[in-house]
């Protein structure tokens, strides 16, 4: 593990173009399925970026598959 695959909040709002208070709110609304965080750094909640990266891939393939044209 490197010290890039623990992020803070606003770091994975940076990358994932969206407001530390969005990610806040992932993090704290369970019907979001956000990832558990790994820790604290000092008083900052850090999570693997590994487990974000998939966690956004997946919600927007689910995404993606709601915008589908449907077959039948």
């Amino acid at each position: 593990m490197t010290p890039e695959d623990l992020v803070s909040g606003g770091e994975i709002g940076r990358r994932l173009g969206v407001s530390r208070e969005r990610v806040r709110q992932w993090a704290a609304d369970p019907k979001y399925g956000f990832p558990d965080a790994l820790g604290r750094i000092g008083a900052s909640k850090v999570w693997l970026w590994a487990d974000v990266l998939a966690w956004s891939r997946g919600r927007q393939a689910r995404a993606s598959t709601k915008d589908a044209p449907q077959e039948g």
